[in-house]
Parts: C-alpha cells; structure tokens; sequence
C-alpha cells in the first residue's frame, strides 16, 4: 500500500469518533422509533377497546367448535386464523389486567392522578364515551389539560403494558 493511501493517527480518530457519534444516533432513532410504536399501540388499543372485547367475547365458544372439527388443507387457514385470535384474546386478557392496575393506581393517588383515570375512563372504556368538549365541562378543566392528561396517562399505560423497555424510552413520569 503506497503512503498517499495511509491514515493518519489523527485522522483515524477523527473516522472514529464520527463513526462512533453515528452509531449514537442511529440507536436514539431507534429508541424513538420503538417509544412511538408503544404509544400508538397502546393509544390503538384504547381507541378499539370495545371493538376488541366484542370480538374475543366469543372466541372460546369458536375454539370449542374449530376442535370438533376434522382437519384438512382448508382448515389450516382457520387454524392460523384462530391462533391470531387467540393472540388477541391473551392481549386484551393483558391489556384489562394492565387496565385494572392503572385504576387502582390512579384512584389511591393524587387528584391530577384521578383525573387521569377518569379522562381515559370516559374517553375510551365506558360504553357511553365522552367527547374532550364535555370532559372539559364534567371536570372543569381547559381542552389542553384533557389531552395532556390522556397523553401522560397512556405513557404510563404503556409501561405497564411493555414494561421496562416502555420505561426507558417514555422517559419520567410527570406527577
């Protein structure tokens, strides 16, 4: 290798230290990218809540009947189609338990706590959903503090649903 081929010391730090400043970034996109994918996930899960629970409702009933059933090359589709489901199912199963412990949390803790709960509570989970307009006068709250609040609430959400890799990329809870 001839010389006007060669690094220098200096420049291979210099590769180095921008090589390594690279790689950084890359894994701060990713913890982005991942913190996104949680919070849209769990925001998605609020907003088909119901839809969900409609569908699993009937799902072990499906499962008893698909048992009976005898198999052939068609019936391996609603084979695969039935362990999604029942993927679903385990997930909401999750997701209620996760919902539950949210409550609890929130109820024994402070007001901006319990507003918390109540803004997903009637956003989401009742069956007679309220609009931000009519939290704003239920709570006598500004729209801004609604959708705050369900902003922080899902963050924490999330982490109980994902768990510490939820926690590292959500950042600290705002109490």
């Amino acid at each position: 290798m001839s010389s006007k081929f060669r690094l220098t010391k200096n420049q291979l730090e210099i590769i180095t230290q921008e090589v390594i400043k690279q790689f950084k970034m890359q894994g701060k996109e990713q913890q982005k990218q991942e913190k996104d994918w949680r919070l849209k996930n769990t925001k998605l899960l609020l907003e088909n809540y119901h839809r969900l629970k409609d569908h699993c409702d009937d799902i072990n009933q499906q499962v008893e009947e698909y048992k009976d059933t005898v198999f052939s090359l068609e019936e391996l589709t609603i084979e695969t189609l039935m362990k999604y489901r029942l993927k679903t199912a385990k997930m909401m199963r999750h997701f209620e338990r996760m919902l539950r412990y949210f409550e609890e949390d929130c109820l024994n803790g402070t007001e901006e706590e319990q507003r918390r709960y109540k803004i997903i509570y009637h956003r989401y989970l009742n069956d007679d959903r309220s609009t931000v307009q009519q939290l704003c006068k239920i709570l006598n709250v500004e729209q801004g503090t609604i959708y705050r609040d369900t902003k922080l609430a899902i963050n924490d959400i999330s982490v109980l649903l994902f768990g510490l890799s939820a926690l590292d990329t959500v950042g600290p809870k705002v109490r």
